[in-house]
């Protein structure tokens, strides 16, 4: 990429260039954000029949959520639910940026090397598919190429 651009006199280029460090984390949180919004998408309705990794983790889910008196399990509005799509969020962290969740069970649902068959089946994306995602769209490039735009305003 080259960056071409005008610059009349030292102090529109001292001015110019005082408002460059903050284009690196402007980049960084824009892919980020676009990271966030990509795993914060839910997939369709569960894929049936579910794919449990063995009958004892069968057993232990119907069991348990019959114990606590609770029905089929209901995406966002059931007890067990902690929101995984909308608690995925973004920080910047000096110079680069996060995307994350505190749900406890995410790596279960998201996490390439974690994902259980039940989940991969019924199409959560993974971090790993979410990060090939955003090379695909290009969402870096794009994202530097809006912050460069403005930079140089």
């Amino acid at each position: 990429m080259n960056l071409v651009f005008e610059v009349h006199g030292a102090d529109e280029l001292i001015a110019k260039l005082g408002r460059f460090p903050g284009v690196i984390p402007a980049v960084t949180r824009a892919v980020a954000e676009s990271l966030r919004s990509i795993l914060a998408t839910y997939p369709g309705p569960v894929a049936k029949p579910i794919q449990w990794t063995s009958p004892k983790q069968r057993a232990w889910y119907i069991g348990e959520r019959r114990r606590q008196g609770l029905g089929p399990y209901r995406r966002q509005s059931d007890p067990w639910s902690q929101r995984l799509g909308p608690s995925w969020a973004t920080e910047n962290r000096g110079q680069d940026a996060a995307v994350g969740t505190r749900v406890t069970y995410a790596p279960w649902v998201q996490s390439a090397e974690l994902q259980q068959p039940m989940h991969r089946n019924t199409g959560w994306v993974t971090d790993a598919q979410a990060i090939q995602q955003g090379r695909d769209k290009n969402i870096e490039e794009q994202a530097w190429n809006r912050a460069i735009a403005a930079w140089d305003r």
